[in-house]
């Protein structure tokens, strides 16, 4: 079998599996490698599959390279620097390296004065004496919904000595602490990519038209009653294109219910246009149009120039998307260093996911991220509750910069043209920048997307939703699925937003719908650098079985991909249970 392809030989791979299909409906007899139509070779394990069961905690972890928690069920070593940095606050904290030994992984944190614990089967009144009998005292609590606590050491300790003295005393089955993490504050970044257009307004919002969205906004323009949260670097929450649009938000840095952008910050106008391109206000001969016109936004502050942001925070901010009803949240960011996701944010994710929006769950939508590399199956794309969404240009073909990966769940146009802060310190002089792009641009357009879903569909759960998108999409023309329709780079496919609201809404396809009904697209031309046609190839000898055989070679040959991409159902998706 050949070598698993990369994100830059994709198209040649394509180019082979079409040329393969019409040399045989051509009658033309091969040889042909035998990898060619490798479109059933088995995909790795799942990144939604739950980690397995960790055995009970040995208490002899050595510490010879530093204190030791445990994350995840794998061991950390956090070796301290002695030296300082400012976090996002101002404030001096130590820093620590981290070692994910499994990984061969190294990253930076600050270490903040609590940690992260998630306690179970202990009544709420007992939490008190129970914190007292393991030397911690309460801070506050994160998601109160399933036992997420920020703690602190009565000795006076800080949160890498708690949750390193802790880890003797976790346990999977007692009542108690089931798993325990230093607040740390990690580094995070916004997924900004260079793709630049020039044209003005709606009219060059192309990415509308590419996914026939005037179409779908025919059927529903989404509903007030369907929020939609964007977690990302505050908004301009005066814009006029917005303003009617923003219900209140939250400052998960700095604590408070004011989401505003922060000025002297260099990626301050992120947020504002992530938010245009969600829900901005629509046919108000004003501006843009946005992707669920009558969806309500809520903005939440969580990321600021690589700043270092403690992980309560980000707890924080799904638990505000959580106690607010939303029925979507947004997030075009990740950690700067590729590290395993913490639990506590897993956690917090997947309850979200599970138990969001009066108990249906909300959809959480994350940027796959523009570094042109794989994204590894425990980050935190590859969280079960996650749908991660890749980028594709206008030619539907792959960016060069989305990330690929088992987690790469469906793609969707770059949305370039949005609102940008109020007149200077944006990314234009105006009120609108066409400078926007990247996996962050594609995030919220498909957000928007998933908002039409949830007001079509409002007694849907979120795993329902998350199966709609999945099976209604469109194949990517240069994907090269494997035996479960997934392609590393494309997901599942390309988001129909039309499609999926007649599933949602159980609308019947024409039989003649074609295409744009979900059926598999012609054949994308090759590449203009595509290898040449093998040379003695006699397409016209006997026993070619006539044009009635080559059409049925061409549809079984590609009814094999398109079958494999119909068995999503098979596949170990997320449930609508209770977060484990």
């Amino acid at each position: 079998m050949s070598e698993r392809i990369t994100t830059r030989g994709r198209s040649f791979r394509a180019w082979r599996f079409w040329a393969a299909v019409s040399l045989l409906a051509s009658g033309c007899a091969g040889p042909f490698p035998d990898d060619i139509f490798d479109v059933t070779a088995p995909r790795p394990s799942s990144p939604r599959a739950e980690n397995a069961a960790v055995d009970p905690i040995s208490t002899s972890l050595s510490t010879a390279d530093g204190e030791v928690f445990l994350e995840r069920g794998r061991r950390v070593h956090a070796v301290r620097d002695r030296s300082t940095r400012v976090d996002v606050s101002g404030r001096e904290r130590e820093l620590v390296h981290l070692h994910y030994e499994d990984r061969g992984l190294t990253a930076e944190a600050l270490v903040g004065e609590g940690a992260i614990v998630r306690v179970e089967g202990i009544l709420n009144s007992d939490l008190p004496d129970y914190f007292a009998r393991e030397g911690l005292r309460p801070i506050r609590s994160l998601m109160p919904s399933i036992g997420l606590w920020l703690v602190e050491d009565m000795s006076g300790g800080d949160g890498l000595d708690v949750a390193s003295r802790l880890v003797p005393r976790l346990s999977l089955h007692a009542p108690g602490i089931r798993h325990a993490m230093p607040d740390l504050h990690f580094r995070r970044r916004l997924f900004e990519g260079p793709f630049t257009p020039n044209d003005p307004r709606f009219s060059g919002q192309w990415f509308w038209k590419d996914l026939k969205m005037e179409e779908a906004w025919g059927l529903t323009k989404g509903d007030p009653s369907t929020t939609i949260v964007v977690i990302d670097s505050g908004c301009d929450m005066t814009h006029v294109d917005l303003v009617g649009k923003m219900d209140p938000g939250k400052d998960a840095i700095d604590g408070d219910d004011d989401p505003s952008y922060n000025p002297a910050s260099s990626d301050s106008a992120h947020g504002t246009a992530c938010a245009g391109l969600v829900a901005a206000s629509t046919d108000n001969g004003e501006g843009i149009a946005g992707g669920c016109p009558e969806c309500r936004i809520r903005c939440v502050r969580l990321v600021e120039s690589n700043a270092m942001v403690p992980l309560s925070a980000d707890v924080d901010a799904f638990n505000f998307a959580l106690e607010t009803g939303a029925a979507v949240v947004s997030n075009s960011w990740g950690f700067a260093d590729p590290i395993p996701v913490p639990q506590a944010l897993e956690d917090a994710i997947n309850n979200v996911f599970d138990t969001g929006r009066g108990g249906l769950g909300a959809l959480v939508l994350f940027a796959a991220g523009n570094d042109d590399r794989e994204i590894a199956n425990d980050e935190l794309l590859a969280v079960r509750g996650v749908l991660g969404i890749g980028a594709i240009n206008s030619f539907e073909s792959e960016t060069p910069f989305t990330n690929s990966g088992d987690s790469v769940d469906l793609v969707v146009q770059t949305g370039t043209l949005s609102t940008d802060i109020t007149g200077l310190g944006g990314y234009a002089d105006t009120d609108y920048t066409s400078n926007f792009g990247g996996t962050s641009s594609a995030c919220p357009v498909a957000a928007g997307i998933a908002g039409l879903l949830v007001s079509a569909g409002p007694s849907k759960t979120s795993a329902e939703l998350y199966d709609v998108l999945i099976k209604t999409a469109r194949p990517a023309p240069y994907a090269v699925p494997d035996a479960m329709g997934h392609d590393a780079v494309f997901g599942y496919g390309i988001i129909d937003p039309v499609n999926a609201l007649h599933d949602v809404l159980g609308i019947m396809d024409p039989p003649d719908a074609g295409a744009d009904a979900g059926s598999p697209p012609p054949p994308p031309p090759p590449p203009d650098d595509g290898p040449e046609a093998e040379a003695g190839c006699d397409c016209t000898a006997a026993g070619s079985g006539g044009g009635s055989g080559a059409l049925l070679a061409l549809a079984g040959a590609w009814a094999l991909a398109w079958r494999g991409r119909r068995r999503w159902s098979e596949r170990n998706r997320p449930s609508g249970g209770a977060s484990a």
